[in-house]
């Protein structure tokens, strides 16, 4: 078959795997091709969708309502619309045509979502062509190719058809089995025809960029209006698209994204009324380190308490806090709290994490760490190895904003026994991301230098 029956039958849902791989092989060496894919895609769609607002299938004017689309347009795409339309309106004629469009994909499961979009947005809905915006949360949509795409809020994808779709903004993780490989994921700039593998895409907010980085297995990338690609097929091999140029990024584990996203909150409990409630602040003592020292100015910011579990250990992030309880007299302590304020992430994936995320807080027990700086090395900052584990809680990977922290008898009896000086606590994430080698997300807590959050804060119950 040439390459415009090749695409004929595809987009009737014909082609076999070998007819695809053949079409893959042509779209990647030409960019005349690739332009009639789109819009041969674009009126497929388009033409399905009007059908279903024509009334009267015997008419005159359910023809015309068809046929008028082919006014104000190119020659090549009146070309192309007269074809479909003229196919429509035959189908119409003999009845034929009287479901919508072939669903294309099921929504599979959502995470703290909430919706924009006239397509289904319940687990288990059927899904036909159409465009998705996700507000909050995260999502999984299965196509029946078998591709499966997590993508994370704020984010716009358009479902094209069982092998194809397109990212417009936001970020999305995509694993494609065997049965699905040709998928095909478009972006504002470019393409990635996947071969059977993970990979990350990410579009920033005003559709300008898309990262892509390789998890698994292989892809090609294609830069729209340049045709110029790059195979990717080392995980954690990554490259950039803009409106002009593509380009290889270095190493996904050398850098950090900046924008990522999360979800909701949790309530505080009340402190008991018939009990007097002394609230501690860290009164700048705040701090982050990271192994990579050298690189702080750029990953730390001194309004956020960074904590994260990488991979390779390379991206670590630790944070450590220090309360003043001198002034009181702990034995009059009843019960001591200690509050986090969660804020939004700026830095990397969540859809890498697992669902649940689970934290820990440590009390500083080694003396050698006592006068840490609130800008230390990796190897001058407290860790968890130099104290006593006082509490663990956990957090779901869509939440993005809400009050955490511990209570626990090991905490009172650390600050029984530690109160002769300021007590310093060390905050890591014990649970790390679950694909890939790369930027999974880093969660950001409230220091006391935040501009619309509440930093670290020590409740004590008294009598």
């Amino acid at each position: 078959m040439n390459p415009d029956q090749l695409l004929h039958q595809y987009l009737l849902g014909n082609l076999d795997a070998a007819g695809t791989a053949e079409l893959n092989r042509l779209l990647d060496n030409d960019p005349d091709l690739q332009r009639r894919y789109r819009l041969a895609v674009r009126i497929d769609t388009e033409l399905r969708n009007r059908s279903l607002q024509i009334p009267d299938s015997t008419t005159k004017d359910s023809d015309e309502a068809v046929l008028s689309l082919v006014k104000t347009r190119s020659p090549y795409l009146r070309t192309m619309i007269a074809i479909f339309a003229t196919a429509v309106c035959l189908m119409i004629a003999v009845g034929l045509w009287q479901s919508p469009p072939d669903v294309v994909a099921t929504l599979v499961s959502s995470e703290n979502a909430a919706w924009e979009s006239v397509l289904p947005t319940n687990p288990g809905s059927d899904l036909r062509p159409g465009t998705l915006h996700l507000k909050t949360g995260l999502a999984t949509i299965r196509f029946g190719s078998g591709a499966e795409l997590t993508v994370e809020a704020p984010t716009q994808i358009e479902l094209i058809s069982t092998m194809a779709a397109k990212l417009t903004t936001g970020a999305a993780m995509i694993n494609v089995p065997e049965s699905a490989i040709g998928f095909r994921l478009e972006t504002p700039d470019g393409y990635a025809i996947d071969r059977g593998t993970k990979f990350a895409v990410r579009v920033d907010d005003d559709g300008h960029s898309t990262d892509f980085e390789l998890i698994d297995g292989e892809i090609d990338v294609h830069h729209q209006s340049t045709g110029d690609s790059i195979r990717l097929n080392q995980a954690g091999s990554a490259a950039s698209i803009s409106t002009h140029r593509m380009s290889m990024i270095p190493s996904a584990v050398e850098s950090e994204p900046e924008d990522a996203v999360g979800g909701q909150s949790e309530s505080d409990a009340p402190a008991q009324r018939d009990q007097k409630v002394l609230r501690i602040g860290t009164e700048g003592r705040c701090g982050t380190a990271m192994p990579r020292s050298h690189k702080r100015h750029k990953f730390i910011d001194p309004a956020v308490l960074s904590v994260k579990r990488s991979g390779t250990g390379k991206w670590d992030f630790r944070s450590f806090f220090e309360f003043d309880v001198t002034p009181i007299d702990v034995a009059d302590v009843v019960h001591a709290r200690v509050r986090l304020n969660l804020v939004p992430s700026t830095r990397g994936v969540v859809s890498r994490l697992p669902r649940i995320n689970r934290f820990a807080i440590y009390g500083l027990t080694n003396p050698e760490k006592f006068g840490w700086d609130v800008e230390p090395t990796w190897e001058a900052s407290p860790g968890p190895e130099d104290g006593v584990l006082l509490g663990k809680f956990e957090i779901e990977r869509s939440q993005n904003r809400g009050t955490f922290g511990i209570e626990s008898d090991e905490l009172l009896r650390f600050l029984r026994s530690h109160a002769d000086r300021p007590i310093t606590l060390i905050l890591v994430r014990e649970t790390t991301q679950i694909e890939g080698i790369g930027v999974g997300m880093t969660h950001m807590f409230a220091s006391d230098r935040h501009p619309e959050s509440v930093g670290p804060v020590l409740e004590l119950t008294v009598r």
